[in-house]
């Protein structure tokens, strides 16, 4: 007997600029469902770049990080589509994954805390800090590592906010004595089956290696942060102890929670 056919829609949030987070999250669900002898059938919408939306028909939602302001966009009319969007995913309780870009602009509609523009925007392979036993920690440590690329953040969380919506704060980025600031929020759980994260878990090392090595990007991050910050971006991909574990543990175990499989 056949399995069931698995439908997960993907929202593409990059704008048509070039990345290698849709090709990541596109071959971390092939991954699984092949790990799980899964058959699926994915579709990709081009929110930002063609108004395309998914219904609420399909089985989970993943929705991708992407460049820009968070705030600026409030007004315009994929925005308020991605917004009304949420909010019948919340209703619906579907099984949703919100990366960056997107968990930004849920964080902003639902008024969980404050958005700012960082003194300087944030790359590299870094370490986030867990607040709770959440499932979708399952397999990693205290801390993991993960791909960082940012110039906002989402800190001074609400409250009041998140209590009514009984969501609550699953990460934080990491700890810095020596920095007179507010950690920024990485991870909100917003019910039982939506979560977001303000980082890259889908980045893959042999992806990102080939991203940041070529020569437009490299030169760039030189000029901007200096060589070590790019060396050191090279040699944390290289560490099968980084990101390995987080694009290869992280998001596979949201899916097995919205498929309700046991985890290993």
């Amino acid at each position: 007997m056949a399995n069931p056919l698995l439908t997960i829609a993907i929202i593409d949030m990059y704008d048509g600029n070039t990345n290698v987070g849709m090709d990541c999250i596109v071959n971390i669900i092939k991954n699984w469902s092949a790990n799980r002898n899964l058959t699926i059938d994915y579709s990709i919408f081009k929110l930002r770049e063609a108004n395309e939306i998914p219904n609420e028909n399909f089985d989970i939602y993943i929705s991708s990080g992407g460049p820009g302001s968070p705030l600026d966009s409030i007004d315009a009319p994929w925005d308020k589509m991605y917004t009304h969007w949420l909010e019948q995913m919340m209703t619906l309780n579907k099984p949703v994954f919100l990366i960056c870009h997107s968990f930004q602009l849920a964080c902003r509609h639902f008024n969980l805390g404050t958005i700012t523009l960082r003194k300087s925007r944030q790359i590299g392979i870094l370490p986030i800090h867990p607040l709770t036993e959440d499932i979708i920690f399952s397999g990693l440590e205290d801390p993991f590592y993960a791909l960082e690329s940012r110039d906002y953040q989402i800190i001074a969380p609400n409250d009041e906010a998140l209590a009514n919506m009984g969501a609550n704060i699953i990460a934080l980025e990491k700890i810095r004595p020596q920095v007179p600031l507010e950690r920024a929020i990485m991870g909100i759980r917003f019910n039982e089956n939506m979560i977001g994260v303000q980082f890259h878990p889908e980045g893959e090392p042999a992806a990102l290696q080939e991203f940041f090595q070529a020569p437009s990007l490299k030169n760039k991050i030189i000029e901007e942060f200096g060589i070590e910050k790019w060396e050191n971006i090279i040699t944390h991909l290289q560490d099968p102890h980084k990101i390995q574990k987080t694009a290869t543990t992280f998001l596979p175990n949201f899916l097995d929670a919205a498929m309700k499989i046991p985890l290993n």
